[in-house]
């Protein structure tokens, strides 16, 4: 019950202060009290739209307009867990893992059992070569909810980076696949356990693999699909399909001319 009100008035800490003016107009109905009561109901509702908002233009790879909105965001409430995770995630999406893991960290201090900010951190160590402590982080985010997906895959990664053995990365992944993620969260995992599968020799089912994560572009934010489909690329490449592979890097190009992936993609599609 205490974890739950804490978590509420983190999550709004609005409330508190609008119930104590509520009880003190119900004693006093002062103009001004009226007054802070809207100003308070306001700045919840922009705070709300802009954390929305700011989510949306993540997915979406609209990093400026993100990051105005999660400057609006804090400005009304310096203590949010959810703007700092999203600050971290838009700063591991600018290339930037040491910032990220900071703004995550700050987010789980303040929130510490949201298994999305365990996950994310998770990402970011990984990003920073530091497969230990981002397996002990996936963990951590898997206790709190065992069908976390993105979870799942930074686990296995961290385990392959630490020389664990090919089922137990494997078994990860697959685990990840059975949360039924979201489709972009999907496509990665696919992509990788492809490429896993490859390293294995088992052609036949690395292939159908890839055809799934394949079938799910379509369905992929722009940002997201420009990654996916210069993994495809690559791993297409490495199997001499070259046809395929040139179409999906040519594409990634296309999708994100101006960001992290449009170079990459464009010398691989060059080929």
């Amino acid at each position: 019950m205490l974890l739950r009100m804490e978590r509420a008035f983190l999550l709004v800490p609005e409330a508190v202060l609008l119930a104590a003016l509520l009880c003190i107009y119900t004693v006093w109905p002062d103009p001004l009290i009226a007054l802070l009561v809207a100003l308070l109901v306001i700045g919840f509702i922009v705070r709300a739209a802009a954390l929305h908002m700011a989510r949306a233009a993540i997915e979406r790879g609209r990093v400026a307009e993100a990051s105005a909105l999660l400057k609006v965001a804090l400005w009304l409430n310096p203590w949010s867990p959810d703007a700092q995770a999203l600050e971290g995630m838009l700063a591991l999406m600018n290339g930037a893992p040491t910032l990220a893991a900071m703004r995550l960290r700050r987010a789980i201090a303040l929130l510490p059992w949201q298994p999305a900010f365990h996950a994310a951190l998770s990402g970011a160590l990984l990003e920073l070569g530091q497969p230990a402590e981002a397996a002990q982080v996936a963990h951590v985010a898997l206790v709190l909810d065992p069908r976390c997906a993105v979870a799942h895959l930074h686990l296995a990664e961290a385990e392959r980076a630490r020389g664990a053995a090919g089922q137990l990365v494997e078994d990860q992944l697959r685990a990840g696949l059975a949360a039924e993620p979201p489709p972009a969260a999907e496509a990665v995992i696919r992509c990788v356990l492809a490429a896993h599968l490859l390293a294995q020799q088992r052609i036949a089912e690395a292939m159908l693999t890839l055809h799934g994560a394949e079938a799910l572009l379509p369905r992929c934010p722009a940002p997201s699909q420009a990654m996916l489909r210069l993994h495809l690329g690559e791993i297409l490449l490495t199997q001499g399909q070259l046809e395929r592979a040139q179409e999906h890097l040519q594409s990634a190009a296309a999708l994100d001319p101006h960001g992290r992936y449009a170079a990459v993609a464009w010398r691989a599609a060059q080929l």
